[in-house]
């Protein structure tokens, strides 16, 4: 296996453009600098994109069905609501910057490019993400300072001062459900980099601790769905990753031990102490009373309800109402059938599943966890994009450096025939 080599540039890049900062301009300016860059990269090495795989064509074409959707549903059902339309056009937005930092990968580290440096660096990604946060609520006036300059109105700030929320932001403004997942996936990744003997690259102690702590610790930031998931998913990964690996299973619980050592160390603190109540209440409660009792929860399973046979089968139309979440439902699965019905619904998580499954030939585990994520996470809010999004990108890895490995093939053949 290869040792990681980090490169601060492309952290830096996978920073700014996966989660950019909220520039003082008119936010069409900022919403061409965000896209437009990344666009103009990968015009300028479009020689690296152009093999693409038949599975990769398919899940694109699919996606465009799905942008056709969300345009047409509101149309036919006259409801006059377009807000899906952002949601189906993220998964190609996103896309282009994914594919323009892998195109930068690819240059890098050339012929050795392997799916893993795209994991690594994601995971990075999140870890500097989570440090970022620290710095806001730890660092007295820190936080005023950096919205004055990267945007004066924090959205949902006024959120931010109900009870467990004091941590839920990061250098873009409000940090919630969606980056919850996101550490979810780092979770995940860094086990896997570090645990996998399937894994190309080697991860050291000194970075699995970092990384793993970080990224664990940012769950506890931006929700608890995503703490009891990533607890769930981590423990059956390193028991089956490392069956006969007891040192490196025993680092695991170490890290986490080490983790609750520090925060109980900084308990008496009154934003941490309200915050790590937040945290550990549901479980305290699902121990004592059997119920999560828990205000979200409850909304959640409250929420869980059937919708008429009509609606299943073509849709409402509607994806908000008056502003807020259709019929005051925030689960994704029900939202999914309530716009659209079950043919939306079908191709939407039949591409999730379509994309995951591109890492079942790196890891089956891994595949098998992730496909674990996406349902929990579907359960309680619309997340399947992020899922069709990131995989698809994965995927790219592979065929990016193909292209690049004959690229630079053809052209050293071309130099010793001339």
């Amino acid at each position: 296996m290869e040792s990681t080599k980090t490169s601060k540039l492309i952290v830096f890049l996978f920073c700014i453009f996966i989660y950019p900062v909220n520039l003082p301009m008119p936010s069409v300016i900022r919403y061409m600098l965000i896209y437009g860059l990344p666009f103009f990269y990968l015009l300028f090495n479009i020689n690296l994109l152009k093999k693409v795989t038949k599975k990769q064509i398919i899940i694109m074409m699919l996606v465009g069905i799905l942008i056709v959707f969300s345009i047409i549903y509101p149309f036919l059902h006259s409801t006059g609501d377009y807000t899906y339309v952002g949601i189906s056009t993220y998964v190609f937005r996103k896309l282009l910057i994914y594919l323009a930092l892998i195109c930068i990968l690819v240059r890098r580290y050339k012929e050795n490019v392997c799916m893993e440096h795209f994991l690594y660096y994601y995971v990075l990604t999140h870890a500097i993400y989570v440090l970022g946060t620290i710095c806001l609520v730890g660092i007295p006036g820190f936080k005023n300072l950096w919205f004055s300059f990267f945007g004066e109105v924090i959205e949902s700030g006024e959120l931010l001062k109900s009870y467990g929320y004091a941590f839920r932001i990061g250098w873009q403004g409000f940090a919630g459900y969606r980056m919850t997942l996101h550490c979810t996936f780092s979770c995940l990744f860094i086990l896997y980099l570090f645990y996998s003997e399937k894994s190309k690259l080697k991860i050291t102690n000194t970075k699995f601790i970092i990384l793993y702590g970080l990224c664990l610790l940012g769950n506890m930031f931006y929700g608890r769905s995503g703490l009891a998931v990533t607890v769930i998913t981590n423990i059956i990964a390193i028991g089956i990753w490392n069956r006969k690996k007891w040192k490196q299973i025993l680092l695991f619980f170490i890290v986490i031990l080490f983790l609750f050592i520090f925060l109980f160390l900084l308990k008496n603190n009154s934003v941490i102490s309200d915050w790590i109540e937040w945290i550990v209440r549901p479980f305290i409660n699902l121990v004592t009373t059997g119920s999560f009792n828990n205000y979200s929860v409850n909304i959640l399973l409250d929420s869980m309800f059937v919708p008429e046979w009509k609606t299943l089968l073509l849709g409402d139309g509607f994806f908000t109402y008056k502003g807020n979440y259709y019929m005051n439902v925030d689960s994704g699965i029900v939202r999914n059938f309530l716009f659209w019905g079950i043919l939306g619904a079908g191709v939407s998580y039949f591409t999730t599943i379509y994309s995951i499954l591109e890492i079942k030939k790196n890891d089956k585990l891994l595949c098998l966890l992730m496909i674990c994520v996406f349902c929990i996470f579907e359960l309680k809010g619309d997340v399947y994009y992020e899922f069709i999004t990131l995989f698809l990108a994965i995927s790219f890895v592979e065929t990016i450096s193909e292209q690049y490995f004959m690229i630079q093939t053809t052209e050293k053949v071309g130099e010793n025939n001339g």
